[in-house]
């Protein structure tokens, strides 16, 4: 995983065809709000399974995409708050996680 780590702001654009996101790069407090946060692009994408989901392109794939969509978002909460409770959040610095499996086989 450590080829991508963007913690000098080399990675906070990211150019596809037809795709353009720009990732926060530094602490909003210091530096401003200068791009989005992951969250960001998770409820973007959420929120299209939402619109396809409520018309004639409806299935079982979005309802399952939607299930684990909502699962990132719970973990990145959770991610948030041990971050803020731990007093790393707005930094560089590393949380300790209290997670354990999934984890841990990323490590």
């Amino acid at each position: 995983m450590e080829a991508f780590r963007h913690l000098d702001g080399g990675g906070a654009v990211i150019e596809k065809e037809f795709i353009k996101v720009v990732f926060q790069h530094g602490d909003p407090k210091a530096v401003g709000v200068n791009g989005c946060r992951v969250e960001d692009v998770i409820e973007v994408v959420i929120q299209k399974l939402l619109d396809f989901q409520g018309r004639a392109l409806s299935c079982q794939e979005n309802a399952e995409a939607l299930y684990h969509l909502d699962m990132a978002q719970e973990a990145l909460v959770r991610r948030r708050r041990a971050r803020e409770q731990q007093g790393v959040l707005g930094t560089a610095e590393q949380h300790t996680s209290g997670a354990t499996g999934f984890a841990e086989s990323l490590s």
